[in-house]
This record gives structure tokens, sequence and C-alpha cells, in this order.
């Protein structure tokens, strides 16, 4: 790859960052750079490295020609605001720097430009708690997965009862896809971004992020709904939040207890390959039993049980694992 002219790319305020891109022309010269990004390239994958020679970078008068705009003066003063940041710039020509690919991937996604919709459809998978079709929906980038006839895990603000989840999804995951296997495709998108939120590195920018525990210490679930407290079965549910790019995920705690190795560990001693993201780990996380042992400081235990035998976890405040106890399903507390 031939050496960069410019200097290291520059840090943009979120604000700037707006600023730069807020002009139809300049998007124009971010989509045509990424018409021209080739994902097979080496370049591409250990990008800026110089381990390889970039196939992707044009000349100014093809980049030029290829945008159409009519004056190349007020052309070349769009294309340096994006250089630095959203555009690298060699003794080649251009190319997209890692932070011009995101933008460009985020508008193909659909997440800028679209906002499909798919009809109704029965998935053929039953619910964890009661055993009937399960039904799905997609609206405003979201998959939203019902129980036909319980109540399912939550209850939503309205008042509705029988939702499972509402998970999002980027709308160009539905192309080519039918609606079981968006709905499949929908769980292992968000239980892979979970399982980094987990690992302390937002999915989406990689920054730290913020773990905390929203406990219901009067939790009291009926048979037809959430608890009238937290509007939802479960008792204990984690926060996930990225502060620098405001990514934010919530969900029971009996469900990010399953990405644990020790628990993968165990279903595998009991010969089930427990895949964390998948359907099964959604329906499995409803058999996990959770129990506050203590608030202050926070103690709570979760138990999996397979097969007669359990593996009961003790949990602190920061989630860390501080007690594992193997037994069978009616050894003493």
């Amino acid at each position: 790859m031939a050496a960069e002219t410019d200097e290291n790319s520059s840090t943009l305020s979120p604000e700037a960052a707006f600023a730069v891109l807020g002009n139809e022309t300049r998007f124009t010269i971010l989509q045509t750079l990424w018409e021209l990004y080739e994902p097979d390239d080496p370049a591409n994958v250990v990008k800026f490295s110089d381990l390889y020679d970039s196939e992707d970078t044009v000349t100014f008068s093809d980049l030029y020609d290829r945008v159409g705009y009519g004056d190349s003066g007020n052309f070349n003063y769009h294309l340096e605001k994006l250089v630095g940041h959203f555009v690298r710039r060699t003794e080649d020509g251009y190319e997209l720097t890692q932070a011009g690919l995101e933008i460009a991937q985020a508008v193909i996604a659909g997440t800028v430009r679209e906002c499909p919709s798919i009809d109704t459809a029965t998935i053929d998978e039953g619910c964890p708690r009661c055993g009937a079709p399960i039904v799905s929906d997609y609206e405003n980038h979201h998959l939203a997965v019902s129980c036909s006839r319980c109540s399912g895990i939550w209850q939503d603000s309205t008042g509705e009862h029988g939702v499972l989840f509402t998970l999002p999804f980027p709308p160009t995951g539905l192309s080519g896809r039918t609606a079981e296997e968006a709905f499949h495709a929908t769980l292992a998108y968000n239980l892979n971004r979970i399982r980094s939120f987990i690992d302390g590195v937002c999915p989406n920018c990689s920054s730290a992020v913020e773990e905390s525990l929203d406990v219901c210490t009067t939790h009291e679930p009926g048979d037809e709904g959430g608890c009238p407290r937290c509007n939802r079965q479960h008792a204990i549910e984690v926060s996930e939040i990225c502060r620098q790019c405001k990514t934010v995920a919530r969900g029971p705690l009996t469900i990010a207890i399953l990405a644990a190795p020790v628990v993968t560990a165990f279903y595998y001693d009991h010969g089930v390959e427990h895949r964390f993201a998948s359907w099964e780990t959604f329906r499995r996380a409803q058999t996990v039993d959770e129990e506050i042992l203590e608030t202050d400081p926070l103690r709570v235990r979760l138990t999996v049980t397979v097969e007669g035998d359990t593996l009961r976890l003790t949990l602190d405040e920061t989630l860390n694992v501080v007690d594992i106890v193997r037994g069978t399903s009616n050894s003493a507390q």
C-alpha cells in the first residue's frame, strides 16, 4: 500500500461529524468509495497495516467523474472536508477510512434509509413457558416475538401481555430470509452483541461499558402477567451501557449467566451442546432459578438444572461469581 500523505486522522466531536456529513455531495462521495470497496481485498482485512497493496484507491479525476459533480473546485472542497477522518488520501488516490466505511455500512444496512416491515408470522417454536405457538412481527427495525396464548415474559408499557422479546435487527437482515430464518438471525445477532457487552466491550464502538443490576426486591409475578412493580417475570435484570456511543442492552440475568464458561461446561458434561447465540439460550434461561440471598451487599444465586443435576452460582453486585456448587436438584440448600 502506498504511504499515507496525510497526517493521522483527526478526531471529530459528534457535532463536527454531523456537520461534515450533513451534505448530499459528501454522502455521495462516501457511497462512491464504498461501491469501489472490495471486501475480498486482503488490504481491507488488515486496513492501513501496509502488509498488502490496496486495490481500492481511486484518483481525484476518476472519483470526480464517478460522482458526477459539475464544479471540480467545489467538489474538491467537499472532498477535503472528508479527508482525514472519513476518507484517506494516499499517493495513489482516495479510499475510505474505517470511520467512513462504518458510516457507509450504516446507510447500506438500512438503519438510516429504510423502514421495512414484514407480515406477522407464526414461528415453528414453542413458547418456553407454555409450549404454545409463538408469533413474530417486524416494525421500526425491531423484531417482536410473542406467545399466542400465555402472558409471556414481559408486560409492555401498554399493558399488553404475551411479549417474549423485542430486539433490534437491521433491515437488510430480512433480505433473502424467511420469517423463521429472520427470527433465528435476530437472536444470533443480539446474543453475540450481548456476549461482547458481558466481556466489557461495546459492540458498536469498542469502548468500555458500565454494567449494573436492576433487582426487584418485592417481586411478585402473576400467571396473567409480569410483576406489578417491574412488569416482568424475572426479578433480576442486567443493564449494559456504553457512555461513549450510548448503546444500551438490558435483559434477564438468567440469560447473561448462560454465557459463562462454567455453564457451557455443565451442559457439555450432560451431553448437551450449548450455543449461547441461539433460541435455546432464551428457552433455557426461563428454567434458570434466581434467588436474592442478600441485599447489602448484594448476593444472588442462579441455579441451572440438567437431568436432575444442579449448578448453583452465587454472584455479587459486580456480577462476579463468588461461589460454585454442583449437586442434585434435591440437594440441601
